[in-house]
């Protein structure tokens, strides 16, 4: 017992969970290997699986619960992919090596989309809740892919994003000299229409949550604020020695794939530059800039407040019907508030062209630019009630469109 405290304070400060006060099952030390290198590839990186247990008793699979090895989630084609000699320069290339057997249908009358797709290290791809394509490398070699379906507007896009780890349990790689280095994650997408017009990317738009944030040194370090869980506090020095490395983990919502559920609480999805997430060297991104980093729709790559802690990461993002589609005369015909003046509430009339899904967020401010209501769920009626008379104005975001309107309230 006596070494054993030695030992801590020899290596690092010795934090007891107590002093966590937030939601997450928490972990200490390395997770037990369950399954061994689950993939192979030529200079890439061994990829296990294991499981470790909570100070509360729960058991966390490490790095994720995925479904590489499920038969019945299929597979991205390649894009890039030096495991596979797909080395492809082009996307054309790319995609004349596909026969129409890839392609998914979300809906067997919907509209071809074609998704590009570039993550560090790992994804599984839903749409509407329907499995559409999983990363063919879990870790290394550094590839890219490209997803098809069809499905009709609008659509939900929602991704499982894995950063690997090689320390099960610690969230830490073999890397920069260092045994137990702080590696980091990073997605980027673009997803094109039949007619190769681009109809969604990825962006602060999306949303994004954590769901395993390591490794942790100090607990006291973490903040949860509501549905937010920021470890931009915390240490990310390398190590050599991180076998008492705090993990934080906390449940996935069963549904969270579907179209209907509320991803209203899941925090922004934050943007990271090409340089932030390292790819100026990858051929798997640099092949394919003109989609990516297309000088009229650059797509960002995007990931939870903590680009290096935190390991396994939910994002969601829903295409509208009208993306690309209306001129903004029609989405002023399709959408109307009324009546103006109002008094103890106004109404938000909508054509049968926009889903009531598709309204993000309801927002009046005053002519000071204060915001004195906000709602992300539509209805037909908004209360005014406690609000003063004056002018103010009513922003409805429908999509990627933003109506904004004078209000009188009197």
């Amino acid at each position: 017992m006596k070494r054993i405290f030695y030992l801590c304070l020899l290596l690092l400060p010795c934090y007891s969970y107590s002093q966590y006060m937030g939601t997450a099952s928490v972990t200490q030390g390395l997770g037990t290997t369950t399954s061994t290198n689950i993939y192979t590839c030529t200079n890439g990186r061994v990829t296990n699986i294991g499981s470790i247990t909570a100070t509360n008793a729960t058991v966390w699979t490490v790095p994720a619960l995925v479904n590489f090895t499920n038969t019945n989630f299929p597979f991205a084609s390649d894009l890039y992919n030096p495991c596979t000699g797909a080395t492809n320069t082009t996307s054309a290339l790319a995609l004349a090596t596909l026969n129409g057997s890839d392609i998914i249908n979300v809906d067997a009358t919907g509209e071809l989309i074609t998704a590009f797709i570039f993550a560090d290290n790992y994804f599984e791809m839903y749409i509407n809740g329907i499995a559409v394509g999983k990363d063919n490398v879990p870790y290394t070699q550094f590839n890219s892919n490209i997803i098809r379906f069809r499905v009709k507007r609008p659509f939900t896009i929602a991704m499982l994003l894995i950063d690997w780890e090689e320390h099960l349990g610690v969230g830490c790689e073999v890397n920069n000299g260092f045994q137990y280095h702080m590696g980091d994650g990073g997605m980027v997408a673009v997803f094109k229409d039949s007619t190769n017009n681009i109809i969604a990317t990825t962006g602060n738009d999306w949303k994004a949550q954590t769901f395993y944030t390591s490794p942790i040194i100090d607990l006291t370090c973490l903040v949860e604020n509501g549905s937010q869980r920021f470890s931009n506090n915390c240490s990310t020095q390398d190590s050599n020695i991180g076998t008492s490395f705090y993990g934080l983990h906390w449940s996935r919502p069963s549904n969270w794939m579907d179209a209907t559920f509320n991803d209203s609480i899941f925090p922004s999805a934050t943007t990271y530059t090409n340089a932030t997430v390292g790819v100026n060297n990858k051929p798997a991104y640099t092949n394919f800039t003109n989609i990516f980093d297309d000088p009229s729709n650059d797509a960002q790559f995007i990931w939870s407040t903590n680009l290096i802690l935190d390991n396994e990461v939910i994002v969601r993002h829903t295409v509208s019907s009208i993306t690309g589609m209306l001129q903004k005369e029609d989405m002023n015909k399709a959408l109307q508030l009324y009546p103006n003046p109002a008094k103890n509430e106004f109404h938000i009339s909508i054509d049968k062209i926009i889903q009531p899904n598709e309204i993000k967020n309801i927002i009046v401010c005053n002519l000071y630019g204060e915001k004195v209501l906000e709602t992300n769920k539509y209805s037909e009626k908004v209360s005014l009630i406690n609000i003063p008379c004056g002018v103010y104005v009513v922003t409805v975001m429908v999509g990627d469109y933003q109506l904004n309107q004078k209000l009188i309230i009197q």
